[in-house]
């Protein structure tokens, strides 16, 4: 037993005690060596049992920190998740108030544009009616003039006919 592992001094007491159960007990002298090598039998049978026992709790507490390891890395994921999902929920909403001001700004460039081409168009609109009045005006007046000239024409032709003197002659 001095050589057993502690695990197996705790399952069958320390060696002081079976020491002092050994002195206790008195040997039989007709006590051969079959009852000594069942003696160690049992001592290696309680060092494996020990050992088997040891190693089994070894497993089990191995076995619960790889759970624990396993829950830990599991919430870490999904606090890291949710993490990702919330930076890229608000990169999303970043982006879409980029693009409603790039649109408003747009939009209102195009309001801004039309307008002008609006009020160009109707300062060509207004000038060109301008000019047509102009030219219509224009036109009635040659047309007038050339009436005058027209009537001064006949005049002179009809005093020419009838033989009366011209106005500029006299």
């Amino acid at each position: 037993m001095r050589q057993a592992p502690p695990e197996a001094a705790v399952e069958e007491g320390t060696e002081e005690e079976q020491e002092v159960e050994a002195q206790a007990e008195p040997q039989a002298p007709e006590m051969g060596a079959s009852e000594d090598d069942q003696g160690i039998g049992a001592r290696v049978t309680a060092v494996f049992t020990a050992a088997e026992k040891a190693g089994q709790h070894i497993v089990t507490l191995a076995r619960e920190e790889a759970d624990d390891i396993l829950r830990q890395a599991r919430a870490e994921a999904d606090a890291y998740l949710r993490e990702q999902k919330l930076q890229a929920d608000k990169e999303v909403e970043q982006i879409f108030a980029d693009a409603r001001r790039k649109a408003d700004a747009i939009e209102h460039e195009a309001r801004v544009s039309a307008r002008q081409v609006g009020d160009d168009a109707r300062v060509r609109k207004e000038r060109l009616r301008e000019e047509a009045r102009l030219i219509e005006e224009r036109i009635q007046w040659a047309k007038d003039g050339l009436a005058d000239v027209d009537e001064r024409l006949q005049q002179v032709f009809l005093d020419n006919e009838l033989g009366l003197p011209s106005d500029s002659d006299s």
